[in-house]
């Protein structure tokens, strides 16, 4: 982490408790932005998108294909601040809160979060469940980026707040499910309130809650432990929100979900399966099969994800709609192509 300067690791104590040992941290960095260097070299390597963003390459020459890849990536590089390569197939930086939160959280530089994760981990080997929750001491992550600083940029572009941090080790799995021995994370982020006559100014993100599923016997306290399932949810200020589901294990899967009915962010009309009249679909979903090395794409309108259950007699029971682009079948996309491998996948 080249771009870590830590300045002064704690505010006040908040006073971690022996159930909890979440306190205060306050950390200024030269920059938010994160990209590779000599130093570090892989500093984008374990960045959210990383594999999507590469992965839903055609493998051919359709463009037709071509030109929605580069719209869904467009699409993407509103939320992640993702600056493009010259051939516009993967990103040279990105600038974002989740992307950072994740890379402090594995360089093991801030003590307190080195407290947590021993902390979960000596839970693991006691076989007790445990807990690091920044909002349940009242506890506060702050980041400040210098250089925004100097240069006057923003609010939103200096400080970046965290209400939450939370650290779950569940050794008999949630309730009514049949998981076992994991540990779950979950990190927020959420934008600063400002004046009126400032908002225009401010980034796109509003805010992003972004949870993981990790094997207990699998938890690291110091790098990227390996990820079963993430989870992720960008809101922005004009363009709607995207959520990002990926499944490591089971599937071997990414879905990006684009929930904005206010603009054209992807032109199906160019696809013969599309033919509805409106190109301004409130729900798609953008599936990345790793293993088939194949993108489909699914798109409803004004289908709402639950509707009654005509099954049952209880009017408040429902039950997912298939109409919605999230329950859509295989058969239903609008549009697919194969896709180039990823290695890493």
């Amino acid at each position: 982490m080249t771009t870590l300067v830590l300045s002064g690791c704690g505010l006040e104590d908040t006073g971690p408790s022996a159930f909890n040992p979440a306190t205060n941290v306050d950390l200024t960095f030269s920059s938010f932005t994160l990209e590779n260097t000599e130093v570090a070299p892989d500093n984008l390597r374990h960045t959210r998108f990383r594999d999507f963003y590469r992965g839903i390459q055609p493998a051919g020459e359709a463009s037709d294909d071509l030109e929605t890849t580069s719209e869904i990536r467009s699409h993407i590089e509103i939320f992640i601040r993702a600056t493009p390569t010259d051939s516009g197939t993967s990103y040279d930086s990105v600038r974002n809160p989740l992307d950072l939160m994740n890379q402090v959280l594995a360089s093991g530089e801030v003590t307190n979060f080195q407290e947590g994760k021993r902390y979960i981990s000596q839970r693991i080997a006691d076989g007790v469940a445990g807990t690091y929750n920044t909002r349940g001491n009242g506890a506060q992550i702050r980041f400040t980026d210098q250089s925004a600083v100097i240069a006057d940029l923003p609010l939103n572009d200096q400080l970046w707040i965290y209400p939450t941090l939370d650290w779950r080790y569940l050794p008999d799995g949630p309730e009514e499910s049949d998981l076992e021995n994991k540990v779950y994370r979950t990190v927020q982020y959420v934008s600063r309130s400002v004046e009126e006559e400032d908002q225009a100014a401010q980034p796109e993100l509003v805010s992003v809650l972004a949870g993981s599923r990790f094997d207990a016997n699998s938890f690291m306290t110091l790098g990227y432990s390996p990820t079963e399932f993430a989870t992720a949810d960008y809101l922005s200020r004009n363009h709607g929100s995207i959520e990002l589901r990926q499944d490591f294990i089971d599937e071997n899967t990414d879905t990006l979900f684009i929930k904005n009915d206010e603009s054209e962010v992807i032109k199906l009309d160019r696809y013969p399966g599309y033919t509805r009249e409106d190109n301004h679909p409130d729900c798609l979903r953008i599936e990345l099969d790793y293993n088939m090395e194949l993108v489909r794409i699914f798109a409803s309108d004004g289908e709402p994800a639950r509707i009654d259950d005509p099954d049952s007699a209880d009017e408040e029971d429902t039950m997912a709609n298939p109409a919605n682009c999230t329950y859509q079948e295989d058969a239903e996309a609008v549009a697919s192509w194969a896709t180039v491998a990823i290695a890493e996948r």
